[in-house]
């Protein structure tokens, strides 16, 4: 097949295609009422539905806190990754509490969306498909190969503050000890929560 042929088709694919995202999207929503740090289920109750917005059938693909959780399992920034199948793109939403330096507390509430197609626009197998050298089909199954590659966490999960509890039986000092949070597989192969200090890697059951 020619390369005008392939530009054809996809340009054909494209005009019935209205759900597949094509440019990267940015903007915020609140937060919700929330004035002090919250578990990641308090989080994500605020982020989930902005992603059900874009794809009814969004997927879960990672949670994170940088900075850690206190001892109710609670942080002001909280990050989500989703998958969103139908319109081949991921999302990435932060839940956090900015800090207001004048007030010496934190200010309302704020999530902050990322949408970004997938390939990126401007990246080289978009290139390729504009100039004809594939096919957007192609391009759809490299999207499910994506899909494929990173299992989506079970919904719904087991909240951080049990996890903080668990840290804790471990020997984590979590008000002492600067460590990250996150998502992932233990070793052996479950679903975890993830603790990580400068030394040491903790796990606690996310299912």
């Amino acid at each position: 097949m020619s390369d005008f042929l392939r530009r054809l088709y996809n340009q054909v694919d494209s005009a019935f295609d209205r759900r597949t995202l094509e440019i990267e999207q940015r903007y915020s929503r609140p937060g919700g009422n929330a004035k002090r740090p919250v578990t990641a289920a308090g989080a994500f109750a605020r982020v989930k539905p902005l992603a059900s917005e874009l794809d009814r059938g969004a997927l879960l693909k990672s949670i994170v806190s940088q900075a850690g959780v206190d001892r109710n399992g609670a942080s002001p920034r909280w990050e989500f990754a989703f998958d969103l199948p139908a319109r081949r793109a991921q999302l990435y939403c932060v839940w956090s509490l900015p800090l207001e330096a004048s007030a010496d507390d934190y200010g309302p509430a704020l999530v902050e969306v990322n949408t970004r197609p997938f390939p990126a626009p401007d990246g080289p197998l978009r290139l390729l498909a504009r100039e004809g050298k594939l096919l957007n089909r192609q391009l759809a199954g490299l999207w499910k190969e994506e899909l494929r590659r990173n299992p989506f966490l079970p919904e719904p999960f087991r909240d951080s503050d049990a996890a903080a509890a668990d840290f804790v039986s471990q020997g984590l000092d979590l008000e002492m000890e600067e460590f990250s949070l996150r998502t992932g597989r233990s070793p052996e192969g479950a679903f975890s929560w993830i603790a990580e200090t400068r030394y040491e890697t903790y796990f606690a059951v996310l299912a």
